[in-house]
């Protein structure tokens, strides 16, 4: 990821591609509500200032997108950070000796509606963003429309193909067939534009594919069952910071000789395993706080700085684990499933996810999908995205906590000075004379007649 303050930091269009409306429609409604208006603008302010004539040193600078684009060379380069990441725009650094470094967006096509939707990472996102109700009106649509285009007539499925072969129409040599020509391979080397010109999720990672698949054909897994399944793989390596050799060790137990990966029963297993010694071990010695902090993030405390270095480091399942082991305590089996749906599922960033447990574990012995959800909600609504600004909204929500229940309590101690005070001021004796005088303001004559009365009623003469 770059960034620069240097306005005018040069950049280089390298491509165009084609906008129809059905690919504006799902920018739009698809794509806008993630990454925001102002990224959209850019994605297509870079397509229409595309030059096919233009050379490397026709380059410009930095400033001349935010002329475009009427924002600061922050919010620029945060806008391309989101297109960078759901894949729109792909940024290379390239270092020239004359111009010096050169930034070079190649642009990406728009994908359909349904690859959109089968992107777990880009879907649960959009379902966040605009909730579920929306984000089921939305796949409904599209989902519409794309029936729309194609009739669907019953049993035609079942129904034999009786369509006309290329040879059997056309006549073409049996050796051009088998071995094209090399000609006719140059052609396809030049015209080959494969599905990496669409947009996909900037999910990088140094996976070395073909060293797992070697390990696996040993269990007679073949490689198509390791490329089928991904980002199911990739997904649990990243929650559990394995290697490529501790997957497949991890793996191995679930294979009953049907030479397929059963990734629910693996990911089950793992999440059992995890509390073994050897991974134990494992995630003791890769977990180090370090002894300096970033000062950048001055409005943290020196105790939150070391707190966010070890989120930025470690993996979820080792930040959850060191948590767990300072408290004296283990983590259970369903903790880390809980992990693996916000990691995987929600799309959010390990280092939130870290401070997300860290918040979970201040108020609960245990994390639970319904406390974490709550407290990540909450988040979402005050726009909190990264791990520093959690830990500052915490800071802050907790000393106004503190500070609403310090006045309820100087309002409870005042209405009790207050209280005291009044009776204080009251004469009592004041009161009691008034009392008394009022018992005897009666006179003798009075008093007389009621005895008189009350001997005659009695017959007491």
């Amino acid at each position: 990821m770059f960034e620069t303050n240097n306005p005018k930091q040069p950049f280089f269009i390298t491509n165009r591609v084609d906008i129809f409306p059905k690919d504006l429609r799902i920018l739009i409604k698809l794509y806008q509500p993630l990454i925001g208006s102002l990224p959209l603008a850019l994605y297509l302010s870079l397509n229409e200032d595309y030059n096919a004539q233009a050379m490397l040193s026709d380059a410009k600078g930095i400033y001349t997108l935010q002329e475009q684009t009427d924002c600061d060379i922050k919010k620029l380069f945060g806008a391309l950070h989101k297109l960078e990441a759901v894949g729109l725009i792909q940024t290379r650094l390239l270092d020239n000796q004359i111009m010096g470094h050169v930034l070079c967006f190649e642009i990406k096509n728009v994908p359909a509606s349904s690859e959109f939707f089968s992107t777990a990472l880009l879907a649960s996102l959009l379902k966040e963003k605009v909730g579920i109700t929306a984000f089921n009106k939305l796949s409904h649509e599209f989902a519409r429309e794309a029936k729309q285009n194609r009739s669907e007539l019953s049993g035609i499925k079942g129904a034999p193909n009786i369509s006309a072969s290329f040879m059997d129409v056309f006549h073409l040599s049996d050796q051009e067939a088998i071995d094209p020509s090399i000609e006719v391979k140059e052609a396809a080397r030049e015209n080959n534009y494969s599905a990496s010109d669409y947009a996909t999720v900037n999910d990088q990672d140094n996976i070395d594919w073909d060293f797992m698949k070697q390990q696996f054909e040993i269990y007679q897994i073949a490689g198509s069952e390791i490329d089928q399944n991904k980002e199911a793989i990739r997904a649990v390596m990243r929650i559990y910071g394995l290697s490529e050799q501790e997957f497949v060790d991890e793996a191995i137990p679930c294979l009953h000789g049907d030479y397929q990966l059963n990734m629910r029963e693996i990911k089950q297993t793992i999440a059992n395993s995890i509390h073994g010694s050897d991974t134990r071990r494992h995630l003791q010695d890769k977990a180090k706080i370090p002894e300096k902090f970033n000062k950048s993030d001055s409005q943290l405390n020196q105790k939150e700085q070391k707190l966010l270095q070890k989120a930025q480091t470690d993996t979820p399942a080792q930040f959850l684990y060191h948590l767990k082991t300072e408290r004296n305590d283990y983590v259970d089996a369903s903790e880390y499933q809980v992990l693996d749906s916000l990691y995987n599922d929600k799309g959010i960033s390990a280092e939130l996810l870290n401070v997300l447990t860290y918040a979970c574990l201040k108020s609960s012995p245990n994390i639970s999908f319904r406390l974490a959800n709550k407290i990540l909600h909450d988040w979402l609504q005050h726009g909190i995205k990264t791990g520093a600004q959690a830990l500052d909204y915490m800071e802050k929500r907790k000393r106004t906590q503190e500070q609403r229940r310090e006045n309820r309590l100087n309002q409870f101690k005042q209405r009790s000075r207050n209280k005291k005070k009044i009776e204080k001021n009251i004469d009592w004796d004041s009161r009691k004379s008034k009392a008394i005088s009022n018992e005897s303001n009666l006179s003798s004559n009075e008093l007389e007649k009621f005895f008189k009365k009350l001997e005659d009623r009695n017959g007491m003469k």
